[in-house]
Parts: structure tokens; sequence; C-alpha cells
């Protein structure tokens, strides 16, 4: 039902196959076929079916991502599918947090089925490829997410495309986000990209840090260098750990660990210290845990519900005022003070555009480097 959202359509951080069992179990006691859905893999699936466990499974969402994706694992080239990420960006898209229904405006949210990796899906051919009138060269100034997409939908127009990317491999941001155990399907989707860069024989240089656009020739230039985390001010903000340093080495926190920021990264962090047995406490200036657009209730209500179930302390209309040895000191709304043991503290408070130069005839800047949103608003 819909009173347990994530239950009808699972977010990323549920299991496998998370009805499967309870299924098999009803489909002993009646006399009806019995369909199975939610995260089902076809593998195991199509194993529960031969058993007769369960007469059929459902699936949706992946073919929203990828429509042809049942052929291609009948052609055995699972590699080449386009793989669903359970965001429900695109597919599902009501934000609801404390004071507000529905953050997502009614236009976009009124057309369900549609999918951030796959902007053609349900769209009328708004995102159709067409052949370009003329061929141009492109630099791309990036190799992330947004920077990978740009080069594959350039170049299967027609355009002759080089990145340029700064550090040793493709990825991005997106490569320490999708180091977290519950994300295999996010970096099942960074291996798809970098197929399809690889297919498309797109140039790709790599360890290569455009700092002047007159480094490079093109007829067309594209920034898609990313953001670069909000810094804060407090007293021991030095002892701190940003996010995205803690995501490339998880393994420099103790058992107690503050995060300042209850958003989606703030909170998928507490969500995986506490899987890695660790005490997370978050504290978040806003009256809700992910009070943002574009992040569906089946996602955010699954982690609000986890930390409620699992007597994770979290801090809202609050902030840290000071970070001293092994303690934080987290003041209240009405100026209240409480001390809480603290082996590390991880910043998370959302980022600013770092565009490498302004948009100009020639110069096009796209993804975080432009507004910083989410998966969907960069593909």
């Amino acid at each position: 039902t819909y009173d347990a959202w994530y239950w009808s359509h699972p977010p990323l951080y549920m299991p496998k196959n998370c009805n499967l069992e309870d299924v098999s179990k009803i489909a002993k006691e009646v006399s009806i076929p019995v369909v199975c859905a939610g995260k089902m893999e076809a593998v195991d699936g199509a194993k529960a079916i031969k058993d007769g466990k369960i007469d059929a499974m459902g699936i949706a969402r992946q073919f929203l991502t990828d429509p042809h994706w049942i052929t291609k694992l009948i052609e055995d080239r699972p590699q080449d599918i386009l793989p669903c990420i359970y965001c429900h960006n695109g597919c599902f898209n009501f934000a609801h947090y404390k004071g507000v229904a529905n953050d997502q405006s009614m236009e976009d949210s009124k057309h369900m089925s549609r999918c951030a990796l796959n902007p053609m899906t349900m769209d009328g051919g708004k995102y159709d490829y067409r052949p370009a009138k003329k061929q141009k060269t492109i630099a791309v100034i990036g190799g992330g997410v947004g920077g990978m997409e740009v080069a594959r939908i350039a170049t299967k127009r027609g355009h002759k495309v080089t990145i340029y990317e700064k550090s040793d491999k493709l990825g991005g941001v997106f490569i320490p986000a999708g180091k977290m155990s519950f994300k295999e399907r996010d970096r099942m989707f960074l291996d798809w990209q970098r197929r399809q860069i690889e297919k498309l024989g797109i140039e790709v240089k790599l360890n290569s840090e455009i700092t002047d656009l007159k480094q490079i020739k093109a007829d067309e230039i594209v920034i898609a260098t990313g953001s670069t985390p909000k810094q804060l001010k407090l007293k021991g903000i030095e002892k701190a750990i940003e996010a995205i340093d803690y995501l490339n080495s998880p393994e420099q926190v103790k058992e107690n660990v503050v995060i300042i920021g209850g958003g989606l990264t703030g909170c998928e962090i507490a969500y995986q210290l506490a899987l890695d047995g660790k005490k997370p406490v978050i504290v978040e200036a806003k009256n809700d845990l992910m009070a943002v657009k574009g992040l569906c209730l089946a996602n955010s209500s699954y982690l609000r519900d986890y930390f409620k179930h699992n007597d994770i302390p979290v801090y809202l209309e609050s902030f840290v005022s000071e970070i001293g040895k092994n303690y934080c000191l987290i003041m209240d709304k009405n100026g209240k003070q409480t001390k809480v043991k603290a082996d590390n503290v991880i910043v998370s408070v959302g980022y600013n555009p770092a565009p490498l130069a302004k948009q100009s005839r020639h110069v096009h800047v796209v993804g975080d480097a432009l507004k910083v949103g989410n998966l969907r608003t960069v593909i």
C-alpha cells in the first residue's frame, strides 16, 4: 500500500528481491497465480519461477531506464543494460517533508513514468538524437557524469569529442558517492557510461587538468567541472572531515560520528555508518531531514523510518557551535546546548557550482558546474 511507499517501489537502501521470501509463502496458500515485484533480479526471479516458488516476476522501473533490457538479457549482453538505480527522481518524484505536501511542481509530478537516466522515456520525442547539421570539434572539460553524457550524445549526433579529465579515471564525484555498500547500481551506471565512451571511440585525455581555455582548440567547449563543498565557519572546524573525503577513505572514522547536515548525502552517510556498526548523530538546521526538491518520499521516508527505528539521534533546527577533542556542542533553536561524543565530525552542508569559465557563445556550462542538482538534472 502507499502507506508504506518504500515497499511498493523499493529504494536503493532495501535489499534485492526484498519481497520474494514473503511472496513465496503467499503463493503456497493460494490457488491463483502470484507475481512478485520489488527490486527483482532477473536471474533470481527466473530461478524462483523454475523452482515453483512464484508464477512470474514483475519489473517496472528497469523498463523505463532501458526499454531493451530484456532483449539484452536474451542476447547475453547484461553489461549493455542501462541500469535502474532506484533513485525515483523521474518516475516517482513526489518530494515530501514536514510542512510540505509535495515540493515538486505539479507540472513535473503529473508526468510519472519518466526516468532520471533516460530523458527520452515517455517524453514524446523531445530528447531524440538528431544528426548535427554541421560536424564540430567539441572539448569537454571534466569527465564526470555530466561530461560523459555530453560526450556520448554529441558523438551520436556526429560531432568529434575529446574529454579532458584531471584525474586518472572517468566518473568525477560519482566515484566516491558510489562507494557506499548499497550503491551497487550507481557503480554499474558508471561502468555503463565508461563502456559507452569506449564503444563510441571518444578520445579521453586523463591526468589532463585544464586551467585556461587557451590550452585547447575546439569549435565548442563544454565546462563540466562540477562543484565544490560549502565551507562552515565555527570553532574547531579544522578537525572536521568533508563528506567526499570520508567517502574516499571511510576507514578514517571511529565509533562516534557527528554528521553536520541532514540532506540526502548526510543521511546516506549516517545510514552507511549505522550499517557498519558505528554510532552516527545527525545535526540539521531545517525542521526535517532531506527537506529538498527532487527526492522521492519512498527514499526519504525509508531513511527517516530507519533512523527512528534504530534510535539514531537526530537534532533538527539545530547547529554545531563547537567541535572539540572527542566532542561536539550542539545548539538548538532555543539556545539550549548539548554536548555529544564525537570521535569524528563529517561536514555535508551542500555544494557551490565551480565552473572553470562562464558561459559565452562557444562555451557551455553543464551539470553541477551550472547549478547544483541531482543525477536527473545533470543528465
